[in-house]
């Protein structure tokens, strides 16, 4: 009984919010419209059985205008639209529509029986109502909305139900793209219901929007849900198990959305679909029944359910001060229900029902038992959980775990926040106050390397009233071969119980002793270089090595070399002038800024350059004829030299310059090289020679890829 008030107010809410859009009023009749290129479809209902009564005898009237912007429908000027009133039909004609439409749809034509023995309205006229009192009156009328709701029903899924209880109707004196407007009254006493439609093509898919579905993948399940719509009452699902070649339906019956009497909120449509196989994914379609007995396709979606069940919770079973500095942690788990067990993480909190913060940097393997904390809260409150978590990323937590700590835990290790030395060698180290309750002080060790053992400078415990000195001075000699000097701090408390030493401070020294002045050793001359071959000073703290030159007779030296790097000993200098004299120095710098002394000099006349300018050679490859193509460009000034070519060629870099060919030079002149079939690439390079035997420097390297 309760089944068929839900859906029939289900009904008649759609409807009503239908009608409501197009007009203020509270109608006695709910109407809905849809618009085809040739037709327009109505359909309409009653709000109460007795009104559904009324109008099985009397019919309903129904009366188009075309519509007038800015006018109300109330003030048109309607006339009956063909067939107009729309009645119920007598029985002797519903039946033989009945017997012609289960040779089509034998559902439909059950349904049309059903209405046409619902709506008789001599059969609903019969009885005594008063026979047994209060009791039949209510008997009486529950039957009546019982009818009156399967009717209804019957006549939403049913086209033959629908025109033969006379609510449905179709008007084809129509035009296409015009908009019209219906008015549908039962008789003069009652408020008619009116709707606006435009004659247009349906489109099927005006319904669909995959967006509307709200998805939620459960282990082994998935759910969803979409919003309720007046344009639909109910639904199916179709699912596909083979990635959406083919559907099949899975709910039998239409899935309805149903609400308490007098509930007049909005509810979601809503939907579960169980004994699924996690991580497959299956692909569905929503399909809604309209007030039209069609189907049209709401949305399509892809689901894939997943493990949501936690693991077996872990016990903890040990939480120990076991060191100073180190927590024991040992825990089990059951054996059954954790197979997809993945592993564990170790969680700390300042309270059991406070938060509980990730100390496990990594997760813990699956066998894992037991976790050594080393970074809990010295001097405060620390509880302890561990999670189990599975392949798929439940967890379950062990119940809190509190830990008493043992007083016996050294301060924790200073931290030196700044060393500074000044040019006279006094020290200011100021260190970090660290945060113990029972820290007492510091002690200063100091060291001339980190690897020699360290003395004690000074100590900084507490004075009687309390204080602590965070700040401690120290002085050191400059002039010493000693450039650095190290210290590190060492943090006590009141127990006496030592800190681990401090990350230890390098402080350079200011220095005062210049590099020793680096050596020129060789120097070799030709005509168009100077090469310089040199020792670099031998101070460890020597960081540059400068190669000084000048013209003999200036008084300023110029740096043409700076070297950085002390393996490399020689120096090429190109940038001179043939048949000039020059002089050579060099001098170093340290890391501290000082410089050597000037070393001793050397003096040197540079040889007269006769060489003539030096020539370019280019190429390619003709990958037709496989032929290598050669050409020469010389600087014009010897433009009326006799000159010859003199033809450099190796196979490889790694292999020596031969004389290849000896050609005379002709301007503009183009040489053709074979190439060979073992051969990947030729490299080439030319050097003139002019009549009087004066020869130029190499060419470029030509390289030729075959």
């Amino acid at each position: 009984m309760r089944f068929y008030i839900f859906y029939f107010i289900l009904f008649i809410s759609c409807f009503l919010y239908a009608e409501k859009a197009q007009s203020q009023l509270n109608p006695a009749l709910a109407i809905d419209a849809r618009g085809y290129a040739d037709r327009i479809v109505l359909r309409y209902a009653p709000s109460t059985p007795i009104l559904f009564n009324e109008a099985n005898r009397n019919g309903y009237h129904i009366e188009r205008a075309d519509y007038v912007k800015g006018i109300p429908n109330d003030k048109l000027i309607y006339k009956p639209i063909n067939g107009s009133p729309f009645k119920r039909l007598p029985n002797k004609e519903w039946e033989k529509a009945i017997l012609f439409e289960r040779t089509k749809d034998t559902v439909s034509a059950n349904l049309a029986t059903l209405a046409m023995a619902y709506s008789d309205p001599d059969a609903i006229a019969g009885g005594d109502v008063l026979k047994e009192g209060l009791k039949s009156l209510k008997d009486q009328k529950s039957n009546a909305d019982m009818k009156f709701g399967y009717s209804l029903i019957a006549a939403n899924r049913s086209i033959i139900a629908a025109e033969a209880l006379g609510v449905r109707a179709i008007d084809t004196d129509v035009k296409t793209g015009k908009t019209y407007v219906y008015k549908v009254s039962i008789n003069q006493t009652n408020s008619a219901a009116y709707i606006n439609v435009t004659s247009g093509s349906f489109n099927a898919n005006s319904l669909r929007n995959d967006k509307l579905v709200k998805l939620t993948e459960l282990d082994k399940s998935v759910s969803f849900s979409f919003p309720e719509n007046r344009a639909y009452y109910s639904f199916y699902v179709e699912r596909s198990d083979d990635g959406g070649n083919s559907y099949h339906r899975i709910t039998k019956t239409p899935e309805l959305n149903l609400k308490p009497i007098g509930f007049k909120g909005k509810l979601d449509f809503a939907y579960g679909d169980s004994a699924l196989v996690n991580y497959k994914k299956y692909y569905y379609r929503i399909m809604v029944a309209t007030y039209y007995a069609d189907e049209l396709l709401l949305a399509q979606f892809v689901a894939t359910p997943r493990d949501k069940t936690p693991p077996p919770a872990p016990f903890l079973k040990t939480a120990i001060h076991i060191k100073p500095t180190q927590v024991e942690l040992k825990w089990e788990i059951k054996q059954n229900g954790n197979e997809d067990l993945k592993g564990f993480s170790v969680k700390r909190g300042t309270k059991r029902d406070g938060t509980f913060t990730l100390i496990s940097k990594t997760m813990l393997s699956k066998t894992t038992t037991g976790y050594i904390d080393e970074t809990f809260n010295q001097y405060g409150s620390n509880y302890y959980i561990v999670e189990a978590i599975d392949t798929a990323g439940n967890n379950s937590s062990s119940f809190p775990a509190y830990v008493t700590l043992i007083d016996s835990i050294p301060p924790a290790i200073p931290i030196i926040s700044s060393a500074k030395i000044d040019s006279l060698g006094k020290i200011i180290i100021k260190i970090k106050p660290n945060a113990e309750k029972d820290f007492m002080g510091y002690q200063l060790q100091k060291a001339n390397a980190k690897e020699h053992e360290f003395s004690v400078v000074e100590e900084t415990f507490k004075d009687s009233l309390g204080a602590t000195t965070f700040t401690i001075k120290d002085s050191t000699t400059l002039n010493t071969l000693t450039k650095k000097i190290y210290y590190k701090v060492i943090a006590f408390d009141t127990h006496f119980n030592q800190s681990a030493p401090s990350a230890i401070i390098e402080l350079k020294k200011r220095d005062t002793i210049p590099p020793v002045s680096p050596l020129i050793k060789d120097f070799m001359i030709n005509d168009t270089s100077v090469v310089i071959v040199f020792a670099n000073s031998s101070s460890e703290d020597a960081v540059l090595n400068y190669v000084l030159r000048r013209e003999t007779g200036k008084v300023k030296f110029d740096t043409v070399f700076v070297n950085k790097n002390t393996s490399v000993i020689k120096f090429t200098d190109v940038k001179i002038i043939g048949g000039k004299q020059y002089e050579y120095a060099m001098i170093a710098k340290d890391d501290g800024g000082l410089n050597s002394k000037i070393s001793r000099s050397i003096q040197l006349k540079t040889l007269l350059n006769n060489r003539i300018p030096t020539p370019e050679v280019f190429g390619s490859y003709n990958q037709n004829n496989k032929k290598i193509d050669l050409s020469f460009k010389v600087d014009e000034k010897l433009k009326n030299r006799k000159l010859t070519i003199e033809l450099f060629k190796r196979s490889d870099q790694k292999s020596a310059w031969k004389i290849y060919k000896t050609i005379p030079y002709i301007k503009d002149q183009h040489m053709l090289e074979n190439s060979t079939t073992n051969q990947n690439s030729y490299f080439y390079m030319i050097r003139l020679v002019d009549e009087k035997k004066n020869s130029s420097n190499f060419s470029n390297e030509l390289a030729i890829k075959l």
